[in-house]
């Protein structure tokens, strides 16, 4: 009888623990499946379409897609890389052809060769209007944050570099601010769970 007894208290004991175990087995899942594709990103680029500094009447400048994709929409903190994969020399200067804010933002400074490239990184959310000074029909944008701000000029924290040589260009992970919360929930769940449990959750 008192073998019965100390059988049932057990089982009580561990059918208790399971919805727990499945909670934070949950969370876990939950965790790292919300961080993997930060994990799996890479850097955006924009691609200087063929044929772009032809003439204004380029197939791209009605396509509006010169600078392709247009726009360009990123998270804080991405860097973006504008590749030349036309066959003539290009600029990449924030503003617009009509006002006298170019190139306050960020400029490729000076022309990118076929197959050279310019990158920027944008920590500032806004939208970002930007040219080519030699082919002005060459118009695109880039939307950070999703913000519709136009012609940000708060250069704090940004930082831009040129590489003017044709090289291919090397993925980089990029991580969005939520990344680091989720993965600490995620190994918290699982060391607590372990120490708790001393096993791994079946879900």
């Amino acid at each position: 009888m008192k073998h019965v007894f100390i059988s049932v208290r057990r089982s009580h004991r561990t059918m208790k623990s399971k919805p727990m175990g499945a909670l934070f087995g949950v969370l876990t899942l939950v965790a790292i499946l919300s961080v993997a594709p930060a994990f799996g990103q890479t850097a955006n680029e924009v691609d200087m379409a063929k044929g772009a500094g032809a003439s204004q009447t380029a197939d791209c400048v009605a396509a509006n897609n010169c600078f392709n994709p247009n726009p360009l929409t990123v998270a804080p903190g991405t860097q973006v890389t504008w590749k030349n994969t036309d066959t003539v020399s290009h600029t990449v200067t924030s503003g617009k052809p009509s006002d006298n804010q170019t190139g306050t933002v960020f400029d490729s400074g000076g022309l990118i060769k076929p197959g050279g490239t310019f990158q920027f990184t944008f920590q500032n959310a806004g939208t970002y209007d930007y040219f080519c000074i030699v082919h002005p029909w060459m118009t695109a944008q880039v939307i950070v944050g999703g913000a519709t701000m136009s012609n940000m000029t708060n250069t704090t924290n940004m930082t831009n570099t040129t590489n003017m040589t044709a090289s291919n260009n090397t993925a980089t992970p990029e991580f969005g601010p939520v990344a680091p919360i989720v993965l600490a929930i995620a190994v918290i769940s699982i060391v607590v769970f372990t120490t708790r449990y001393r096993g791994i959750p079946k879900l």
